[in-house]
């Protein structure tokens, strides 16, 4: 819903935004047009003091502008003339016939402000009298506008307060629409959310998101099929594993039973006893392989309750590698315990049979892949609360093929696929654990589990 939120905040900023530069565009237009035409303009009423500026009177008296200039002031008026003080024209050119005549000063106040015979009309005072220029009829429209201070004073005042209605407007406008198109995504994001926890919906297909919706409905009841076909398939499984654990119990006891009877018999021959020592052998190994298959089973689905307590490390270490020496597997493998003082003071919080059968698992690996033998080490470090186990040998190392599967890669036939499912729950408890599993070379097979989090203190 965090998305939702920031798309819907980000549309109407947008949205906002949009219509700010919507209306400095059309200042910027308006401006450009006022300029546009100004600058046209710019010789006519807007230079008229530089024209009455170039009026002097010669030694006959007679008052003229300045000729070399006068056609350049001309050519943006239609007429020009002089007026004195009494209304008599002092100089004109290209005036109107029927305009030319002296002028009272009820006639001057009069088309000063407006026209004169329909000619927009321009003035301008200097030193001799009144210049009177009258611009092409209609290029020019005459305003009489006026504005009362007080009330020009109160329009500055309300200014910045409009401008601040005009945007809160805009923006209730911005919302608006945001709501109506954030309100038939609401239910489409709480949807989303809901899949995505692996619930199911029912959205009303209703709207303008109502296809998105009908979409929705439709892979939640995809999912939701997928889900109980996947539950009856892993039960099923899980029930299989099970059945054939249990049923292959009894038979497997009594190969055992066999096998070490005949193991035992003082009549039988030599040979007869190693076969029935491997055949015992070759069976508990079957027997811990069912184990590992029942144990990644309830892993994988949480069935395996996790009775986790204070564990010892050093006490623990030293039982797992008498164990493991005891039960036989080491064969012509050195072991060798390598415990820090810290480590070995430390108590962990963990499930001692699975971290037992994750470490055994680990060291019977060693002994079983380097049938000519070789050097395991079982070691504990303790730095910054995070324990690491670490069994490692110096022998053939584990093949490419089981490190790309251990690492996540699948693999190309399963019918040909390495033999992984004594590590694969190794990985299995560690992260049961809240660990974590590295499998690595160096110098032979390595495996490190790394805790998080451990108490030290003496045990």
């Amino acid at each position: 819903m965090k998305t939702l939120s920031r798309l819907i905040r980000r549309h109407v900023a947008a949205a906002f935004v949009i219509v700010l530069l919507i209306f400095a565009f059309n200042a910027a237009i308006l401006l450009g047009v006022v300029v546009y035409y100004g600058s046209r303009q710019n010789a006519g009423p807007f230079q008229l003091s530089r024209f009455a500026a170039s009026f002097a009177q010669d030694a006959d008296g007679r008052i003229a502008p300045d000729e070399a200039q006068t056609d350049d002031w001309m050519a943006h008026y239609t007429f020009a003339m002089l007026l004195g003080d009494d209304g008599e024209i002092l100089w004109q050119r290209n005036l109107p016939p029927h305009l030319n005549h002296r002028y009272t000063s009820g006639q001057i106040a009069a088309f000063t402000r407006w026209y004169l015979d329909d000619y927009p009309i321009f003035v301008y005072r200097n030193d001799f009298g009144l210049l009177v220029t009258g611009m092409p009829r209609g290029s020019v429209t005459r305003f009489d506008f006026y504005l009362d201070s007080a009330l020009m004073r109160t329009l500055l005042q309300l200014f910045l307060p409009l401008l601040i209605l005009d945007g809160a407007l805009i923006l209730a406008a911005c919302l608006l629409l945001s709501f109506r198109a954030a309100r038939g995504l609401l239910g489409v994001g709480q949807g989303i959310d809901t899949l995505a926890e692996g619930g199911t919906v029912e959205l009303d297909t209703g709207g303008m998101s109502g296809e998105l919706a009908e979409k929705l409905n439709s892979l939640s009841s995809r999912l939701a099929a997928q889900s109980a076909q996947l539950a009856r398939r892993d039960s099923a499984r899980t029930g299989w594993i099970a059945g054939v654990s249990h049923d292959i119990r009894t038979p497997l006891s009594l190969i055992l039973g066999y096998a070490e009877q005949i193991g035992a018999d003082p009549q039988a021959s030599a040979a007869q006893r190693e076969r029935a020592d491997s055949i015992a052998r070759q069976s508990q190994r079957i027997r811990t392989l069912i184990e590992d298959l029942n144990l990644t089973s309830k892993l994988q689905y949480d069935a395996q309750p996790l009775r986790a307590q204070a564990l010892a490390v050093g006490p623990f270490l030293r039982q797992c590698a008498a164990d493991f020496v005891n039960s036989g597997l080491d064969g012509r493998c050195v072991l060798t315990l390598s415990v820090s003082e810290a480590a070995g003071q430390a108590q962990l919080v963990a499930d001692e049979a699975l971290l037992h059968r994750a470490l055994t698992n680990l060291l019977s690996n060693s002994a079983r892949h380097n049938p000519d033998g070789c050097a395991i080490t079982l070691s504990a470090s303790l730095e910054d609360g995070r324990l690491t186990l670490c069994v490692s040998d110096d022998g053939a190392g584990y093949p490419q093929a089981v490190l790309r599967i251990l690492h996540g890669a699948q693999p190309q036939d399963e019918l040909s696929a390495p033999h992984v499912l004594g590590l694969h729950l190794v990985a299995q408890i560690a992260r049961a654990h809240g660990a974590s599993a590295s499998f690595l070379n160096r110098g032979g097979a390595c495996c490190r589990l790394v805790f998080d989090t451990c108490a030290s203190g003496h045990v």
